[in-house]
């Protein structure tokens, strides 16, 4: 649970510089922020979320001091409403714990929706599918893999 994640997401940024390192373990963003003694705004938030009437499950993906904003999420996807997955649909939809989801390369092959926000940073930080596993790279080079995952990207933090 979760190593298989980190495996993808090396897998994803193949050919693009970036660092994954080993910290103490974390739940929030801010904790995250902490242990790897950067800013809240380089990190990635990931936050699996599901269509209300049928339970189709989605990635939103949005800077570390921003929060999704359902309603206008729910708009962009097209849908009647959205909500945040709970945790035992994060580790079945994902194969991680909440905490240490990542932005991309997740078991089941999920829609990717970035807020344009997330990549407006030189760099990105995020939990690689564990909470005690981190990747740092170049936001450019995220962008690039985001694009490969078929993610897309549209404004919904707030």
């Amino acid at each position: 649970m979760g190593v298989e994640e980190v495996e993808r997401i090396k897998k994803l940024l193949a050919g693009s510089e970036f660092q994954c390192f080993e910290h103490e373990p974390v739940r929030t963003s801010e904790d995250a922020a902490r242990v790897r003694s950067s800013k809240l705004s380089e990190g990635v938030k990931a936050i699996i979320v599901k269509e209300r009437d049928t339970n189709n499950f989605f990635v939103a993906d949005v800077p570390a001091d921003k929060r999704v904003d359902l309603k206008k999420l729910a708009e962009i996807i097209g849908v009647k409403g959205i909500t945040m997955a709970l945790p035992e649909e994060v580790l079945r939809e994902t194969g991680c714990e909440v905490g240490g989801v990542p932005p991309l390369g997740h078991k089941n092959k999920l829609p990717i929706f970035v807020d344009k926000g997330v990549v407006e940073n030189e760099y990105n930080e995020f939990n690689a599918g564990l909470t005690t596993t981190s990747i740092r790279v170049k936001s450019i080079e995220l962008k690039k893999a985001f694009e490969k995952s078929g993610a897309v990207f549209v404004s919904f933090a707030k």
